[in-house]
């Protein structure tokens, strides 16, 4: 573990020396004002100076990288300057600082499909267990069901891509909210790359997209 944050931290230094600001902003409320936002930061000639995978992360109107400081079986860790993500095959199951109020945990049930192969994803429905700390509520319970989508055309860094789209509904009858989170996969890997995410009530989604340099090879 130690060793885990001394990697995110010379990450964070990488990304600090590189100027690019986090989030743009750490208000919530700068964001949501946002009239019209600037040119994207994060750019392919960028993500190829990097040395491992990064995910940019779009919030309305702003957008951050952050790197990827460690990945198992699926699980994968990524840093920003003062934000933190752990997915699980592209699934949001914690976060940190993306923005203020989005702090959540949502760990994976034993049946949960992002722990499989989604390209396998049959009728199936899990019930997890989420918590919110900086919003004092713990173990909500959230309900999840599937649906396969169709193939689309998604933007990675310019550059045009095929792949397989897979609905997720979501429930929380306790806090009175639904919602639909996107996931896009590749059909040959069953890997997700890109998604959009409802981590939390009240909140905005979130667009996920994971890059890599050119020619990277785990």
């Amino acid at each position: 573990m130690n060793n885990l944050f001394r990697l995110g931290a010379s990450c964070l230094t990488a990304l600090l020396l590189s100027g690019c600001n986090s989030l743009m902003t750490d208000s919530y409320e700068s964001i949501k004002l946002a009239v019209s936002g600037p040119e994207p930061l994060v750019t392919a000639e960028y993500v190829n100076t990097l040395d491992r995978p990064g995910l940019v992360v779009q919030l309305v109107q702003s957008e951050a990288l952050l790197i990827r400081a460690a990945e198992s079986q699926g699980t994968a860790e990524w840093h920003g300057l003062e934000q933190m993500l752990v997915t699980q095959n592209g699934r949001v199951i914690q976060a940190a600082g993306l923005p203020d109020g989005s702090d959540v945990l949502a760990p994976m049930m034993a049946a949960d499909p992002f722990r499989g192969d989604l390209r396998t994803i049959g009728q199936v429905e899990v019930v997890r267990t989420v918590d919110y700390p900086d919003r004092f509520l713990t173990g909500i319970p959230q309900i999840a069901s599937y649906e396969l989508g169709p193939e689309e055309a998604i933007q990675v860094m310019g550059r045009e891509i095929q792949l397989q789209r897979l609905d997720e509904n979501i429930s929380m009858p306790a806090l009175d909210f639904t919602a639909t989170n996107y996931y896009w996969f590749d059909p040959a890997t069953g890997k997700v790359i890109a998604s959009v995410q409802h981590v939390a009530p009240g909140l905005p989604p979130m667009r996920l997209t994971e890059v890599r340099p050119a020619g990277f090879q785990e």
